[in-house]
């Protein structure tokens, strides 16, 4: 029995929520350009669109979408708008609602931005005027902004028989009405065609056609043809037949209808045309065709009276279509005299300004006179072409249509002939002289197309035995080239000619299907570019129904005559109908049909042009053609493109997570949910064999190979198509305009051509539906193509043997192994035309080519077992030649269906019991950790390298990249199908950390459990079931860690769930570095300073690392007892008045930080006032491990730990040894103790300026006590035992944590909490309070440490005004022994402004934080040197071995690179001075108060992305310059993480206020 029972599957599908994720400015990202959103009809979904806060586009951020949010109905033009939210999310903005009807959608997103000119941050070293810019920048105007338009596209909702018809279900066949014969008599038609297995058909048009007799030119739209009816009916009665055979099609056939729709012309002889002439492109409507219809006429003429030429009428070679071209130019083009249409008059423009010259009063402006003056040459000839031209230039529509200003032509010549008329008319004569040569060059390059046109047209309807003119005479009937107008006859007298010379249809080789061709910017007419179709009329919509009012209403009759019938439409032409009619009338169509199917036909030549028109028109399924393949390989390129996903392919389920759906349609419910992130795709393809207008197999190929070839079709995770006489062999493509003959009426359509086979094809096409994992291999003649249900792991597996002209009849093929599986035969044919077969004699009826369809034997299938294990060899059968098929079916041996459920259940129950340090050990543990541990390293993955983790985050790191991408060709992917290594690593860790933590058992179990089945299956697909167990298991884990920390800031975001993780990740039990030295559990838990570097022993836990990042990692999260655990375990620890720098295990502590007492002390306010104990905290009893707080005594020894203290009396030590000041030298001085130190660094002094400011000084300038801490070790740059950055005297974030100690204790002793006595011995024996003590640093931190902005007053600062480098700041240090390393700008002062905000003048705050968002804020970090500064150095690589001292061995550590845990104090202090600011203001705290909470997310932005990117899962300790990548940084720094949650949680305050302020204005 399984130790975890699985609970039943669940009958109904989960609520799902598709997630977008929008780019910083609120465009949609490129790889997500094509949004398909499934439509199923047993399962809800909504769409989330989400943007971090602090992106340009998260200020009142608004979604825009024509999706009709109240149900109204649809309108394109109409947009809802919805806000983006906060929901349940601090660092995130969502907006999302229910998907409930399918169709085509647009969405933008509006919001408020600046201008990025108004964005001003740049920074002045020295300017008395720069008294406020932070608030300057946070009360400028906003500008409203909106994103481009990006589209989804909803599929809509078939059924058939009562049951949901997928779009790759669809089996489709294209049929001719015409060939059908009369409606009454289709019903045996539509049986066959049901009987084959296709569910839908689609008809060619079969309205009234034309003089041409196409049916796609269209006689009349809104009447069917009168062929398909025996006797005379009106057009609503044979409506109402169509009607009737539809629902019989449904309900006794169960096959679909769909039906072309032509829009984009009419027949040339349609009747209503005499009525509407304006409907096309006429000379009157479109007046630039004019010189394009001359020529055209002209050479309907030259056809005609060719002989008189002296030319023969036929054209058999290439000689006489060049003397056809010849005399096209002598006869045709040059007596046109088609320059007229291109130069300007020169006689008539020099009269006209003549005439002007006198009574003109136009005068050039004085930037054109000086535009004048400067250019020449061409230049100026050019400038003056614009100038005298203006907006009289001409597109070709009247001869000498080019005409100048005369007015402005006579301004500009005066200045020019300085007022001598005559010779500016000499000049002008010039002038024009020059202009018309370009028009000549014009002119010439578009006589040189018009030629070319005419002669490649010429050859290929002369010379090319394909051609309908092939062998005909050039004659009225045959004209030298197909004419591009035509003239209608007017009902009424009166019309003008131009009204009634209309421009045909056609298309352009290669032209972009966006542009008019007809349009006044073309020249395609004109060039006798238009491949023209001579029987339609191209129809002239415009873009918009006030156009063209009565085409428009004409057409949307048309349309909602079909839509009122049909399921679907194929777009004819789709390319060239203008888009904005199309989305138009589909529109309308949808309104009656809203799950109308819509397919297309494109020949755009470019994916992104064919996405525009899917987009914009919703189409559900392109129409791609096999026939287009030259040989087996394509064809199997083909069928790998069109759709599925490869076998083994990485569940979806791991793409999706548990969450909450806000439903605003049902009172802001909350509905559990799976929210998934939306994949880009392609659009969908219907996958014909053949189409209606391709050439059949017989012709392009052999005959044979329509069978390989619809067996590949059929095997295509698409929609699937077909054209009625494919199956029955039709020997050629039927011509559908000049064809008489009707389709045979088959009694038993499985006996004809390809029946039997391809019946079972497409209803196998149908069944497999869901089988969307596909593996296509391509083998000299052989396509083999596999497909597989994702769940079931059921499959359907075929070999195709192609037979294209020219191929061997004999190919290799290498018989597939089938690992696993289990084979069983379903079929296999062998297509066999008659050799010197003959269709029969023409007997009104379409026959295909004799042929037989050959049962053959069942594929021979042989189980073997080799080193991987059991396997199916699946050999052909014999006679397996060219046009040959077999099918069988696979499924996996000894495999669990319900694997998939099976692997997603039980996880919250295995690591229900896990307590955060267990998880420590599961999820996370670096190599060192591990080896430190257990004895094990990290997993080393080939190819790859070694994992970032031991744990699931390791593995996880990588496999959230491999999931959302299907990345099986990654080389974790390839490891796992060698072998079960990785799997039996995963479980057998966890069996070894169970000794620690006992509750780890149940989930080593699960994972046994697990990996039992797994290691069942073939090993190409451990991939996928190894990521389906190790998401899940991810996915309860981290759920159980979030549960285990409570807190509003923790579980606010996925930002903040990161970062919370780190606490997870950064707490754990090493054996080496515990934090007592002799451990009361096994399984105690100590902080890790940063990952993968400080791990084990004493580089483990540092003091300043560890309570700089308390309050965050520990408190924020919950976790009092590890704060408590690391208060207590360092306090026990106190030496000299001084908390240790290195912990390790309370062994051998080391005191070398000045800082870490002081942090240590801020930590102990922090836990006193965020944990439940509160101040009682501070009565706990401390063992000593220096009882007498001095003296070094071992730590095994009888006096360790033998004496106690509170944490108060620990405290209240503190301060009284820095009272009176520190001076001792480190306990095992020298190079034991520290190799790079000079010996004069161990010397330690403390002490207090009491008699001036009273602040805490010391250190001196050879060692570093601060953060700064980087010493030299270099001797080649002689820099060996030189710190880089002592920082000896007052530094500025020890005064602030000074006086913030200073405080509390005073309030304590004025609230009588405190019982130790309210004073301290001053070094001189006097007694000061610690109220005198706090009130002397307040009064003296600003005039010690404000440089001011103006110079004038440094007098009342203690400003070396020689030595300032920048102003408007806050000095690093006071006193230095180096004296000029005060006045560096360093990113320590916010710390300060944080911890004791009392101390500093609001309006220099603002003007420092402003400087140092300008100067020293960088992508993730704060840059820890001004960039003008001397020394600063922002590449950190600690193996320079070079002899620069300024970077020698990493010497510059803190000199420019950029740390990350000063941001979150930064954060924190813009928040706290421009808040309060903001709020001074009062009713103009709106604006502002969304600007300070809108930059102080906008900083955290790039840090969102590193967390969510990290292999490490954290943010590191610092980056090189602008946020590159540091190799010899910690990848996850505790006080990184720690100080942005604490920055978060102050932050969260603010989004209180915001939603106040915002709330009360709506």
């Amino acid at each position: 029995m399984s130790r975890f029972a699985t609970p039943n599957q669940p009958d109904r599908a989960p609520f799902m929520v598709w997630n977008l994720d929008l780019n910083e400015d609120g465009t949609t990202p490129k790889d997500k350009s094509f949004i398909r959103l499934p439509s199923v009809l047993s399962q809800s979904c909504a769409i989330r669109f989400r943007i971090l806060i602090g992106s340009t586009a998260s200020i009142d951020a608004t979604l825009h979408t024509n999706y009709p949010l109240d149900g109204s109905p649809y309108s394109r033009t109409k947009f809802h708008q919805k806000r983006f939210n906060f929901g349940s999310s601090q660092t995130e903005l969502i907006c999302e609602f229910r998907i409930q009807r399918p169709g085509p959608y647009q969405y933008y997103v509006s919001y408020k931005s600046v201008d990025a000119s108004d964005d001003d941050r740049t920074d002045s070293i020295s300017c008395a005027t720069d008294a406020n810019p932070t608030m300057d920048r946070i009360y400028r105007a906003f500008k409203s902004r909106r994103t481009s338009t990006s589209y989804f596209l909803v599929d809509p909702q078939l059924t058939l028989a009562g049951q949901p018809l997928p779009l790759d279900a669809i089996v489709l066949q294209s049929v001719s009405p015409k060939w059908l014969g009369p409606m009454k008599h289709w019903s045996p038609h539509l049986a066959a065609s049901s009987k084959m297995g296709y569910n839908m058909l689609h008809f060619i048009p079969m309205q009234q056609r034309g003089g041409s007799d196409s049916p796609y030119s269209l006689y009349n739209q809104l009447e069917l043809s009168d062929e398909l009816f025996e006797e005379q009916k009106t057009a609503e009665q044979k409506d109402q037949k169509l009607r009737e055979t539809l629902l019989e099609m449904v309900h006794k056939h169960r096959l679909l209808g769909v039906t072309d729709m032509v829009w984009n012309h009419t027949a040339y002889n349609s009747d209503w045309l005499r009525d509407h002439p304006e409907a096309g492109f006429n000379l009157e409507n479109s007046p630039h065709l004019r010189s394009a219809y001359e020529l055209d006429a002209a050479l309907v003429k030259f056809s005609r009276d060719l002989t008189d030429y002296g030319l023969d009428r036929m054209v058999n070679t290439v000689e006489d279509v060049d003397r056809l071209l010849k005399a096209v130019d002598e006869h045709v083009v040059q007596p046109l005299r088609l320059w007229d249409f291109y130069v300007i008059d020169v006689d008539a423009a020099v009269e006209a300004v003549r005439g002007a010259w006198d009574i003109a009063t136009e005068t050039v402006a004085a930037e054109d006179q000086s535009a004048l003056e400067r250019l020449s040459g061409d230049a100026r000839s050019e400038w003056l072409r614009v100038y005298i031209i203006g907006s009289h230039s001409n597109a070709l529509g009247t001869r000498f249509g080019r005409t100048i200003d005369p007015a402005r032509t006579a301004a500009v010549l005066r200045l020019l002939a300085h007022d001598d008329r005559d010779l500016a008319m000499t000049q002008l004569r010039e002038l024009l002289d020059l202009l018309n040569l370009t028009y000549y060059r014009e002119y010439d390059a578009d006589v040189k197309a018009i030629r070319n046109n005419i002669g490649e047209r010429v050859k290929y309807e002369r010379l090319d035995r394909g051609s309908w003119k092939f062998g005909k005479p050039v004659d009225s009937s045959f004209q030298i080239v197909d004419p591009l107008f035509t003239t209608v006859e007017a009902r009424t007298e009166g019309v003008p000619d131009d009204r009634l010379h209309l421009a045909n249809n056609g298309w352009i080789w290669g032209g972009n299907p966006l542009d008019n061709f007809a349009g006044p910017e073309s020249k395609a007419y004109l060039q006798r570019a238009v491949i023209v179709w001579g029987d339609c009329v191209k129809l002239n919509y415009g873009t918009c129904p006030q156009d063209n009012p009565w085409l428009w209403e004409h057409m949307r009759q048309y349309t909602l005559r079909m839509a009122r019938v049909f399921h679907g439409f194929r777009i004819d032409n789709c390319h060239s109908t203008p888009i904005e009619l199309a989305e138009y009338l589909l529109d309308e169509a949808r309104k009656i049909n809203p799950n109308m199917y819509v397919i297309a036909e494109l020949f755009t030549g470019s994916e992104d042009t064919d996405r525009v028109f899917v987009q914009r028109l919703g189409i559900n399924s392109l129409i791609r053609e096999a026939m287009q393949a030259w040989d087996s390989h394509e064809m199997s390129r083909l069928a790998h493109r069109h759709g599925g996903r490869p076998i083994g392919s990485l569940a979806v389920d791991c793409l999706g997570e548990p969450g909450v759906f806000i439903d605003d349609e049902h009172g802001a419910a909350r509905i559990d949910a799976v929210v998934a992130p939306l994949s880009g795709s392609l659009p969908h393809a219907v996958f014909f064999d053949c189409t209606h207008d391709n050439e059949v197999p017989a012709q392009k190929r052999t005959a044979e190979d329509a069978l390989p070839n619809a067996a590949i079709v059929a095997m295509t995770a698409c929609a699937s198509g077909s054209n009625r006489g494919y199956d029955e062999l039709y020997p050629e493509l039927l011509n559908v305009v000049h064809e008489r003959r009707r389709y045979a009426e088959l009694k038993d359509p499985l006996s004809v051509g390809l029946g039997e086979a391809k019946a079972k094809l497409n209803r196998l096409h149908a069944e497999i539906a869901q089988y969307q994992e596909v593996h296509v291999h391509h083998e000299t003649e052989y396509v083999t193509i596999h497909r597989v249900h994702p769940v079931t792991r059921e499959g359907v597996l075929m070999v195709a043997h192609c037979a294209f002209r020219g191929a061997p009849s004999e190919s290799h093929f290498d018989s597939p192994k089938l690992y696993g599986t289990a084979v069983t035969p379903e079929f296999a044919y062998r297509l066999r035309p008659e050799a010197g077969g003959h269709v029969p004699v023409d007997d009104g009826v379409l026959h295909g080519l004799p042929s037989q369809l050959e049962h053959l034997a069942a594929p021979p299938i042989h189980q073997h077992r080799d080193d991987r294990g059991m396997f199916t060899e699946l050999r052909l059968p014999e006679n397996f030649g060219p046009g040959s098929v077999l099918v069988v079916r696979t499924r996996l041996v000894d495999f669990k269906p319900n694997l998939d459920w099976k692997i997603r259940t039980c996880a919250d129950e295995a690591t229900a019991r896990l307590t955060l340090g267990a998880l420590n050990a599961v999820l996370y543990r670096c190599d060192a950790e591990e080896r430190d541990t257990i004895g094990e390293g990290v997993y080393d993955v080939p190819n790859l390298g070694t994992l970032a983790y031991c744990g699931i985050q390791g593995w996880y790191s990588h496999l959230k990249h491999i999931i959302p991408n299907n990345d099986l060709g990654h080389p974790l992917c390839g490891h796992l199908r060698q072998g079960y290594w990785a799997l039996d690593y995963v479980s057998g860790r966890l069996h070894k950390y169970s000794e620690y933590y006992l509750e780890i058992a149940p989930l080593a179990a699960w994972f046994e459990e697990r990996w039992a089945l797994v290691k069942r299956v073939p090993n190409f697909l451990v991939p996928r079931y190894f990521a389906l167990t190790m998401h899940t298991a991810y996915q309860a884990l981290v759920q159980r860690a979030l549960k285990l920390m409570p807190g509003k800031v923790v579980n606010s975001s996925r930002f903040t769930h990161e970062l919370a993780l780190t606490s997870v990740q950064l707490l754990g039990h090493v054996n080496s570095a515990g934090l007592r030295p002799i451990s009361e559990s096994k399984a105690d838990c100590s902080m890790s300073a940063g990952l993968p570097h400080f791990t084990t022993h004493h580089m483990r836990c540092w003091g300043r690392d560890v309570f700089i990042a308390l309050e965050g990692l520990l408190l924020s999260t919950g976790r009092f007892d590890e704060a408590r655990d690391h208060i207590v375990a360092f306090g026990s620890t106190l030496k000299h008045g001084l908390i240790p720098n290195l912990l390790d295990t309370g062994r051998f502590p080391r005191y070398n930080a000045r800082d870490a007492t002081w942090f240590w002390l801020q930590a102990v306010q922090a836990y006193c006032a965020h944990a439940p104990e509160g101040l009682d905290f501070m009565s706990v009893s401390v063992p000593r491990r220096f009882p007498d707080g001095e003296t070094f005594v071992e730590w095994d020894s009888d006096e360790a730990f033998s004496r106690s203290s509170t944490i108060a009396e620990l405290v209240h030590e503190i301060m009284e040894r820095h009272a009176r000041g520190i001076s001792f030298r480190e306990w095992n001085a020298g190079p034991a103790l520290d190799s790079q130190m000079r010996d004069e660094g161990f010397n330690v002094q403390i002490g207090v300026d009491f008699a001036s400011n009273g602040f805490v000084s010391g250190g001196n300038q050879w060692n570093c006590g601060t953060w700064m801490d980087k010493m030299g070790s270099s001797d080649k740059a002689g820099i060996r035992g030189v710190p880089a950055t002592p920082r000896d005297g007052a530094d500025v974030e020890i005064v602030g944590l000074q006086k913030s100690a200073l405080r509390w204790i005073s309030e304590l002793c004025d609230s009588g909490r405190w019982t130790l006595g309210d004073t301290v011995v001053a070094p001189d024996g006097a007694r000061v309070t610690y109220r005198q003590w706090n009130q002397l640093v307040q009064d003296s931190f600003e005039r010690y440490f404000w440089i001011p902005l103006d110079p004038q007053d440094d007098a009342e600062y203690h400003v070396n005004s020689a030595l300032v480098n920048r102003r408007g700041i806050y000095r690093d240090t006071y006193g230095s022994s180096a004296e000029w390393t005060d006045y560096q700008f360093r990113p320590n002062i916010p710390i300060a402004m944080t911890v004791a905000p009392e101390l500093f003048d609001p309006e220099h705050t603002l003007v420092c934080l402003h400087k140092m968002c300008a100067v020293l804020a960088a992508p993730l970090g704060m840059r820890t040197l001004d960039p003008m500064d001397m020394r600063y150095r922002p590449y950190y690589n600690n193996s320079d071995d070079s002899g620069d001292a300024l970077v020698a061995q990493g010497i510059n550590y803190h000199q420019g690179p950029e740390w990350l845990w000063l941001t979150g104090y930064y954060l924190r202090a813009q928040l706290r001075f421009m808040r309060v600011a903001v709020e001074k203001k009062g009713l103009e705290a709106e604006r502002a108060l969304r600007t300070v909470y809108h930059e102080l997310h906008a900083n955290m932005v790039n840090l969102k992305h590193h967390i969510a990117s990290s292999a490490y899962a954290g943010l590191p300790e610092l980056t090189n310059k602008d946020g590159a990548h540091c190799h010899d940084s910690c990848e996850s720094q505790a006080w990184s993480s720690g100080c942005l949650i604490i920055a978060l949680h102050e932050m969260a305050q603010l989004e209180v206020a915001v939603h106040q302020v915002l709330d009360s204005h709506v």
